[in-house]
């Protein structure tokens, strides 16, 4: 048996702990925050863009006094409808004529669009439906609006002669018969 006051004896064992260097240190704390900055780009997600709301007066208006037939828009909607984009000029696809185009952000944050343009081109259609095909019809106050689904848009288009009105969007369908609901004649 050793005595109390004996020193201690080596065991003949290295301690590898007693050689770690500040350099060991900084090369193990660089790896822990590589991993640690992979897991927060993966996980990070970045705040939605808050919705810019647009006054589309000013397109209506000049609509409502430059086109040769009777222009609509919305009218009466809750502030849950925001409107975000509102212009009046021609699209790739109808045939040079001015088209009205107002955007909006539905109550459900969908889009919702109403467009109305004196063609009813096949391409116009095409464009402004995204490629939707006929799926029935729908009487709306007296009026017979058709149908029409793509993949990932609702639409109901009404041709009157000439003048195409779509109201459109990735809305559910209640919100676009809602937005269709609100369009009233523009005096211009």
């Amino acid at each position: 048996m050793t005595s109390p006051d004996a020193a201690p004896q080596p065991t003949g064992r290295r301690n590898a702990h007693l050689r770690k260097t500040v350099g060991d240190m900084v090369r193990s704390m660089a790896v822990v925050l590589a991993v640690v900055f992979v897991i927060v780009l993966l996980a990070w997600r970045p705040l939605p863009e808050e919705v810019k709301v647009i006054d589309p007066g000013p397109a209506v208006a000049m609509a409502a006094t430059q086109a040769d037939y009777l222009i609509v828009a919305p009218e009466g909607l809750s502030d849950e409808w925001r409107p975000t984009s509102a212009r009046w000029e021609a699209t790739a696809q109808s045939s040079d004529s001015p088209v009205l185009h107002l955007g909006f952000v539905s109550p459900s944050d969908e889009y919702a669009q109403v467009s109305v343009a004196g063609t009813a081109s096949e391409r116009f259609l095409a464009e402004q439906t995204s490629g939707g095909a006929p799926i029935g019809t729908r009487e709306i106050d007296g009026v017979v609006w058709q149908e029409w689904q793509s993949e990932d848009r609702r639409s109901l288009v009404l041709i009157d002669e000439d003048v195409t009105t779509i109201v459109s969007g990735t809305a559910d369908w209640p919100e676009i018969e809602e937005l269709q609901g609100s369009l009233e004649p523009v005096a211009g």
